[in-house]
Parts: structure tokens; sequence; C-alpha cells
């Protein structure tokens, strides 16, 4: 299932660093180095091709799709951060890193082929019309959307700010229309509350609103005396190195935060003017941790101003410059490499955890087949124990044989589940099984464990 901001484009780019840097003007020297030559002579061949291509290909085909699909085709041979953007492409990304966009504000899911508002933003023209989730959107200007991709639908919404949109839902079987103006909307990718005494925040990504939205959540924190945190990076992609740094500086004590390096040897030094440290901080990552959400994770684990809770992070440590060009296209290029304050690179590394703890999704893997008691044998006895033992109501090994320990296990079961204990395996029996199962999905094990470890500090 997809979910997007429809006030946005779709979050094209993950995982990616976002610099900057001029657009370079390749001029011809009047002393060509061999490497130039052979420069221009591939370059006229290529030229060559292209108007062998145009003049002999049966299809339609133009220099520019040509160009784009020559130039897709070099930054595909590099790496996979490595890209060209066309020009709407390249508007997009250009808009997901800043966090600020101009729209209607509702937030969408492609669900079972129709686009549904899952949310609204708060303050946005969404709200204040009344737009809830659930609302099925049906036309948009009265166009129909029916068969339509999320990404169209999106596209359709999104506009500049101060023009009107209408757009048509339907809301319980009934059609209802309403006339949203754009406006710009700044995407807040922080959220925070207080758990049992400790404070929370979930960074999603890091675009140009982080730090000041992380700096409110620990005003919260401050005014409430909270001073042990966990800082749930998981499934972050990253973004702005610089926004990285600068939330680094509320974490880390002073010091380097990560060291870019070039190819040229132009290497950049970051670092955190942080004097006295005030949190003690379980920073939670996972395999989707990634780029900008590393490199804080990482310098936070490096300067031991916190421990990491979960699992392997991504591992990508390299770093992309952005590159707009003249007619509106442009391209992302891996220019150079970190390290972490420790000096260690991360990229198909990852960083690992200090506490290793796994969100495990736990579902009965057998059907009831039938009663089961002391004296059966078989599969359905051994994952039934399996299960038992997950739910930790120690049915013992694992052997596929109903013994007294097993029918222990189950008259534990049932009473927590409010039945009589008889140790005997029947369908209301499996009914709570299935339940508590179901309860422990829902448990944040990798949450309760940093807030546990937390307390102890």
């Amino acid at each position: 299932m997809k979910k997007f901001l429809a006030l946005i484009l779709i979050f094209l780019i993950a995982a990616s660093l976002a610099f900057t840097v001029p657009v370079h003007v390749f001029a011809e020297s009047s002393t060509q180095t061999t490497t130039d030559q052979q420069l221009y002579d591939n370059l006229a061949d290529i030229g060559s091709i292209m108007k062998y291509i145009t003049d002999n290909y049966i299809g339609d085909v133009t220099y520019d799709q040509l160009k784009e699909a020559a130039l897709k085709g070099i930054f595909s041979s590099l790496d996979e951060y490595s890209t060209y953007f066309t020009k709407e492409e390249f508007k997009d990304f250009t808009k997901n890193t800043s966090g600020t966009f101009s729209g209607t504000g509702m937030v969408l899911t492609e669900k079972d082929g129709k686009i549904v508002v899952t949310s609204v933003l708060e303050g946005s023209p969404a709200e204040k019309a009344g737009i809830k989730s659930g609302y099925i959107i049906k036309a948009v200007n009265d166009k129909s959307v029916e068969g339509m991709n999320i990404n169209d639908v999106v596209n359709m919404i999104i506009g500049e700010e101060g023009t009107k949109v209408k757009v048509t839902f339907d809301v319980g079987g009934a059609i209802r229309e309403f006339e949203l103006t754009r406006q710009i909307i700044r995407v807040n990718p922080v959220s925070y509350k207080i758990i049992d005494g400790v404070g929370y925040i979930k960074i999603q990504e890091f675009n140009e609103n982080t730090t000041s939205n992380i700096a409110n959540a620990l005003t919260y924190m401050d005014n409430n005396g909270i001073n042990k945190i966990v800082l749930d990076l998981r499934d972050n992609p990253g973004g702005l190195l610089t926004e990285a740094v600068s939330v680094a500086n509320f974490f880390v004590p002073k010091g380097v935060v990560l060291t870019v390096e070039t190819k040229n040897g132009e290497n950049e030094t970051y670092y955190s003017y942080l004097n006295n440290p005030k949190y003690k901080l379980a920073v939670l990552i996972n395999g989707n941790t990634a780029s900008a959400a590393e490199i804080l994770a990482g310098a936070i684990q490096d300067t031991k101003a916190g421990i990491l809770v979960g699992e392997k992070s991504f591992g990508k440590g390299t770093v992309q410059s952005v590159v707009p060009l003249p007619d509106g296209s442009g391209f992302k290029l891996t220019i150079a490499r970190y390290k972490l304050p420790s000096g260690r690179y991360i990229d198909k590394q990852g960083l690992k955890p200090d506490i290793y703890v796994v969100n495990t999704q736990y579902t009965p893997s057998f059907k009831f087949n039938g009663t089961l008691k002391v004296g059966s044998r078989g599969n359905d006895v051994k994952i039934l124990q399996k299960n038992l033992n997950i739910l930790k109501f120690n049915a013992g090994p694992e052997d596929g044989i109903f013994g007294p320990k097993t029918a222990n296990a189950v008259k534990e079961l049932q009473r927590k589940a409010g039945l009589t204990p008889t140790g005997v395996f029947d369908k209301n029996t499996y009914d709570a099984l299935v339940k508590l199962l179901e309860e422990l999905n829902n448990k944040d094990i990798q949450l309760d464990k940093a807030i546990e470890v937390l307390k102890k500090m």
C-alpha cells in the first residue's frame, strides 16, 4: 500500500543527501589534454549515432528523447544514488527536500483501486473544509479519477498557491464536493509525546523544517522535566546533511559529527558545539534507517551520547551533489563518502545496534484441525508448542509430543483468557491463542526495550 501527501509529490528519492552546487559550464581550452580529446571524439561518435537514428529509425524519435535516454543510461552505469532527472523529476526532487509545498493538506493512500484520505494536516485547507479520514476521491475538477494511479491524482490536486481545486468525494455512499484554495504548507517531520515518564521523539525525514520542530519538541520535554528521550529514526530515509548536523548539536557533545571525503581530497568536517549534553538517549534504528539518519545515529553512538536499539541500519555512507541544469533538468551525483567521529565508514555496512531487538510479527502458522491433548503427537502439536513459547507460557521442548508440560502451558493460556483450565487445546483455546498473538503484534518491542533501558539509567 502506498501513502502520499496529496499536497506534494511522491517521495521519490529515499536515502539521499542533498547538496546544491553551482552548475558547471565546460568550455574548450586552448591546450587540450589527451583525455579531453578522447572526450570530444566520443561525443562526436555519439552525435553521429544520434543523427543516424533520427534519419533512419522507422518510428518517431527526437533528439531530446535520445539525449534524455543517453543521460539516463550514463548515470545508471555509475551507482544506485547517481541519477539524471528530467525537468518534472527534478522539480519534484527539489520540492521533496524543502519540506514546503503548495497544496490542500490531504494525506492519501491507494487501496483496492481507490484513492482514500487517511488523514489531513493540521491547519490545512482540507482540515478547515472538514474533510475526514476515509473520504474516497471520485473526481478532481470534475474529471473522474477512476482507474487512475495515485501519482496522477496527486499531480491533479497540487498547484500554485492561491489557486482553487474542486475535489469530489464519496462519503459513506453520498457524493460531496469541496472547493479548496491551495496554500503553502510546511511539512513537519517531527512528532513527540511522553510515554510513562520518558520522552519520545520521532523524525520521519530530514527536511528544512526538522531542526525547528526538534527544538519545539525539546522545549516541550524541558517544560515537563523530561531528560530521558527515545529518538526514533526507524524508517527514516535521510534527507539534508545540514539538518542532520544541526539536530546533532542538540545531542552530540562538542567535537566532530562527521567528515566528508571527496575524490580530490577536499575534505570537510562538520562539528557539534554542544558543551553539556543534558539528555540520556536511546536511538531506535532498523534496516530502513539510512543516510542522514545514520549520520545522526552514528555520531550519537560514537560519542557515547546514547545507545542504539533495534536492528542494523541500511548502510548508506556516500554523499551526493545536486546539480541543476539550465533547461530545468538536473542530476544527482555521488561525489564523496563520509566517516563518523570514530573514523569508521558505514557504506554497505550499516550501524550495529548496541542492543539488538527485532519487532517480529507472530501468527499462528496452523489452522485448528481438531482437539489436542496429552498423548497427541505431530506437527500441529509442535507448532502449538512454538506459539505457546512465544507467548512465554513455557510449553517445553518443541518436539511435537503433547506431554504434561505442554498441558500446563495450555492451562496457563486458558486461565489468562478466562477459560476453564482443562489443559485440552480446543477451538475456544485456539481462538484465545490467536487473540494473544494479535495483541503481541500490536506491541512495539523495540520501543518498550528502549524505555526499559532508559529507566535504568
